[in-house]
């Protein structure tokens, strides 16, 4: 319990951080990024048994933050900025992102060619974090982009895509076989 006055901010940002929202879409974007870089780098240093967890949880954040993006924020972001190239850009890093996820979801991760396609995935990545953050948020908040609306309905939207998530099977089996060996 509190001891201190509340002034009406603070009221505002208990009310957001109860119902999940503290952060921007740009903030919550850029720790999904932040997020995803951590696991490509834990997949270098894996041995081959931990490298099928952390590659299927990094296959599951890229395929939930993309339909965020493509879906929700992209849209929003199109309505302000006047040069849409950084959009349609990011678009098509997407969709080549889709196809090497699509490839890697079909292969076992010990197999010869999984390391070296994730690894590109990596990169790909991590150029496209690059752009977004370096260019196309900070363009959309030039524009003045506001996220207030869009911030709620970007996180509703992803915890209805990770539960799709969890019911559909795309759950880490690596994470599940550990499970049930404990």
């Amino acid at each position: 319990m509190r001891e201190t006055k509340s002034t009406p901010r603070d009221t505002e940002m208990d009310d957001e951080e109860e119902s999940g929202t503290s952060e921007g879409v740009f903030e919550m974007l850029k720790a999904d990024h932040r997020r995803v870089e951590e696991l490509f780098t834990q997949f270098e240093d894996a041995d081959k048994r931990a490298k099928t967890g952390i590659a299927e949880e990094a296959l599951r954040e890229l395929e939930i933050h993309a339909t965020l993006e493509e879906e929700l924020v992209y849209p929003a972001i199109r309505e302000v900025i006047e040069e849409e190239d950084s959009i349609d850009e990011a678009l098509e890093e997407h969709h080549v992102a889709k196809l090497l996820i699509k490839e890697l979801h079909k292969l076992n991760p010990g197999t010869e060619e999984f390391a070296p396609k994730f690894k590109v995935l990596g990169e790909i990545i991590r150029h496209h974090v690059e752009e977004e953050e370096n260019e196309t948020f900070p363009q959309a908040e030039q524009a003045g982009f506001d996220d207030s609306e869009l911030s709620e309905e970007v996180m509703r939207r992803k915890e209805k895509l990770m539960q799709k998530f969890e019911r559909s099977g795309k759950k880490s089996s690596g994470q599940s076989r550990r499970r049930k060996a404990a």
